[in-house]
């Protein structure tokens, strides 16, 4: 049978890489938060008529609600991250939390695109 607990170097890596993605957040997820709320009339909206373009702009809400779920995804992966340091199986929270930051990202472009 082997441990559950990591040694003491283990532990020191596992609390680095949490600490890193712990800072990382406290930038990346407030700017998340800001361009969701910038964006949050289009969740509400069918799409609109750009009268400068003479075009309809599609319904973004599909992409607004993926992307809020992918902020709050990513909120949870990173406190499962930290709070988990010592647990078997730790490596999957830092990799979700960086998938979730990636893919909140590609879809926040999405939806201030307007597709």
């Amino acid at each position: 049978m082997t441990d559950s607990k990591p040694s003491a170097p283990d532990h020191t890596r596992r609390t680095a890489i949490s600490a890193v993605l712990m800072i990382a957040a406290v930038v990346i997820l407030p700017w998340f938060a800001f361009v969701l709320a910038w964006y949050s009339p289009q969740a509400t909206s069918r799409g609109y008529w750009d009268a400068d373009f003479g075009r309809h702009i599609p319904d973004t809400r599909v992409w607004w609600w993926s992307a809020a779920i992918c902020w709050a995804l990513t909120l949870g992966s990173l406190v499962l991250c930290f709070s988990r340091r010592r647990a078997a199986g730790w490596w999957i929270w830092p990799v979700s939390t960086v998938a979730f930051i990636i893919t909140a990202f590609v879809t926040l472009q999405r939806v201030g695109a307007g597709v």
